[in-house]
């Protein structure tokens, strides 16, 4: 420990200590340098001169040396120098003869120009060599102050990145001015940042080349930005109860084969923490009235709710006799038949948004409908999430599971974007869909603020599956460090050799001196802190696939809006009261709390519905057979009690030749669904 930690005067020692050896160390390279400089060139005038020279030449400037040394030793010695001429003929002379000789004087005069003319070239070689050392020697003390790269994960610039991927085939994404590959986008885009950081002009702007290369899109939106910047009406979908703009839907539209009931029971009724019983026991409850009134011709919203949330509990088990909802709603079991009422509340009040309609749009068709460039918006405000949830989870789940019933095709891409997915239910088919949607076409792109908030709705094992399922990871600042930590991990560690300089001082110089250790270290490429610490619209880029991580700066989009984000729904919802007009047909009227507008289209003609009485078993469900299905029951406001009609004809406990037409959005009705 220093004894000048903290004081003026210690700081003051130590940095002149430290600067005084730098300068003495930069001194002493320098002079090294400059002499070894010095010697180059001198020795490169030497060698030019004689490089130059005739033997001859060579010849009489070595007697001219001789006679000068006699000369200077001896003065009068006249002890004679074998001398020889140009032609070979040799002589005795003295040296004073040799030095005043005029082959001496011209030997001299030719010498001094091949010195001058080797000390230019020279000079200049040797420069040069100063050069090259200053470089050589920067270049060298870099490499031994920095890191060296042995395995793992790696930084690369946006520069680097694009030059390697420029032979592969470009995608309809770009992020952070990296293009996405085509192959790359069924792999699944992961985006992180918590609220503020650019995720959603991320989203934007890829939605933007996925508009321009005309492809199709399932966007969920939380806050109308994307419909803002993308809705175009007439020719996109929009789905919200409680939006004017909506498209109407009904549950069984979407369910044309038999196990279709399960995944929308499954997406509506999420496992909870606990006994397991109470969600499963509602999925089947759910399940078995929605089946049993297909079989009916009972298909409206008002009439499922009536029948599991609003009728007593005889008249409910009446109705379950006979079904697998039997098994869990009984006379006998009361507290649990309530107790289960009691959970399909909590979560089918979603449905009560929804218009009573028997022709509603298909998800499943329009996701097979690929003929033209039309996206699917499901929208929510902030205020409406906790009542919509459970039916906004089951609009994407549809969605997402309809996408893997498609025939096999490598080039067909149908984007999902799901931003704030820890804001919906459980996805059931999400792991599925990016395990294997790829060989389909269905490229995911999740967007969500905190990782602990994923392992709350998922789990701990399904969170992390669903980011292991995503191979191109976009991380943006994480406010939280279990977040930070995460996506620390996810961008890779590095095996690098590291190096380590340390200083010594002290009164006498043979104490100063500089060490200079390297060593093989494991670390994270990205330290949490880094990630917690990013600007906003600055994150890191990982495609995985051997290709560097790269730290990108984005931009904010300048797209103009071209809708309003929420158009709200005053109207209530619809509901339909069959009656019977002059020649005995079925008429649909509309309840007292209006009517919904234009652009949710009904059709004119509906299937018998009816709504289950407040006290009478005889009228309503008396046994194990449903009520008539035109039969209107009394109410509160003293409606009189329709008379009863025979029930629909039923062959082996299905309907006979029952049909349900598609939502008309164009030339008619595009396509007809008959639910199982």
């Amino acid at each position: 420990m220093s004894i000048f930690r903290h004081d003026t005067l210690g700081s003051w020692t130590r940095g002149g200590q430290a600067i005084v050896h730098n300068v003495r160390m930069t001194t002493q390279v320098f002079y090294q340098t400059f002499l070894a400089s010095v010697i180059i060139w001198v020795g490169g005038i030497i060698w030019y001169g004689l490089e130059k020279s005739s033997d001859y030449e060579r010849f009489v400037l070595m007697k001219l040396g001789q006679a000068m040394v006699m000369g200077d030793t001896v003065p009068g010695n006249v002890t004679p120098i074998l001398f020889k001429t140009l032609a070979g003929r040799e002589y005795w002379t003295t040296p004073r003869d040799i030095l005043e000789s005029g082959i001496a004087h011209e030997t001299l005069a030719a010498f001094e120009t091949y010195l001058l003319h080797g000390a230019a070239l020279s000079g200049l070689f040797a420069l040069a060599m100063l050069f090259w050392a200053w470089f050589y020697f920067t270049r060298m003390g870099r490499g031994l102050g920095s890191n060296q790269f042995l395995r793992g994960a790696r930084f690369g610039t946006v520069r680097q990145i694009r030059r390697a991927l420029r032979w592969q085939k470009r995608g309809s994404l770009a992020i952070g001015g990296v293009p996405v590959p085509h192959a790359f986008e069924p792999e699944h885009i992961l985006i992180c940042g918590a609220p503020g950081t650019g995720k959603t002009n991320l989203i934007i702007k890829m939605l933007d080349g996925v508009r321009k290369t005309k492809r199709r899109a399932i966007i969920y939106d939380t806050a109308g930005t994307f419909v803002e910047k993308f809705y175009r009406p007439g020719t996109d979908i929009l789905l919200n109860p409680l939006d004017a703009r909506a498209d109407a839907w009904a549950p069984w539209v979407d369910v044309p084969r038999d196990y279709h009931y399960d995944q929308i029971a499954e997406s509506t009724i999420p496992d909870k923490t606990g006994d397991p019983f109470w969600a499963k026991a509602a999925r089947g409850t759910l399940v078995a009235v929605m089946r049993k009134l297909a079989r009916q011709e009972r298909t409206l919203v008002s009439i499922l709710l009536d029948t599991l949330l609003r009728s007593k509990l005889k008249e409910l088990a009446a109705f379950a006799a006979g079904t697998d909802a039997s098994a869990f709603i009984s006379i006998e079991g009361e507290r649990t038949s309530a107790g289960i009422q009691a959970e399909l509340a909590s979560v089918m009040r979603s449905f009560s948004y929804l218009d009573d309609t028997d022709d509603g749009l298909s998800i499943r068709d329009w996701v097979a409908n690929e003929r033209d460039d039309s996206w699917l918006f499901i929208t929510v405000k902030a205020d409406q999430l906790p009542s919509l949830r459970p039916l906004i989870t089951v609009w994407l789940d549809i969605a997402i599971s309809a996408i893997m019933s498609l025939e096999p095709d490598q080039d067909r891409r149908l984007y999902c974007v799901i931003d704030e997915l820890p804001s919906l239910q459980k996805l059931p088919s999400l792991s599925d869909f990016l395990a294997r949607a790829r060989k389909y076409g269905g490229c995911g792109i999740l967007g969500f603020q905190s990782y602990p908030q994923l392992e709350a709705t998922y789990g701990i094992q399904d969170a992390a599956a669903i980011t292991g399922y995503c191979s191109t990871w976009v991380a943006l600042r994480a406010n939280d460090t279990p977040t930070a930590r995460h996506v620390s991990e996810n961008l890779g560690q590095v095996e690098q050799v590291e190096a380590n300089e340390g200083m010594s001082y002290g009164v006498n110089d043979m104490r100063d001196g500089v060490n200079l250790s390297r060593m093989q270290v494991t670390r994270p490429l990205v330290m949490h802190t880094e990630v917690t610490n990013l600007p906003n619209l600055v994150g890191y880029l990982r495609f995985g696939r051997s290709l560097p991580v790269v730290r990108f700066i984005d931009s904010y989009n300048k797209l103009p809006s071209i809708a309003v984000a929420f158009a709200e729904r005053i109207a209530p919802p619809v509901r339909l009261s069959p009656q019977l007009d002059g020649e005995g047909a079925p008429t649909k009227t509309a309840s007292k709390r209006g009517a919904r507008p234009t652009r949710r289209k009904t059709s004119s003609s509906s299937h018998a519905t009816a709504e289950i009485p407040p006290e009478q078993e005889e009228a309503g469900f008396g046994g194990v057979d449903a009520p008539a299905p035109n039969a209107v029951m009394p109410r509160n406001d003293g409606e009189s009690q329709a008379p009863p009609v025979p029930p629909p004809l039923e062959l082996f406990g299905k309907p006979a030749g029952f049909r349900l037409s598609q939502h008309a959005r164009h030339d008619g009705a595009r396509n007809r669904a008959t639910p199982a």
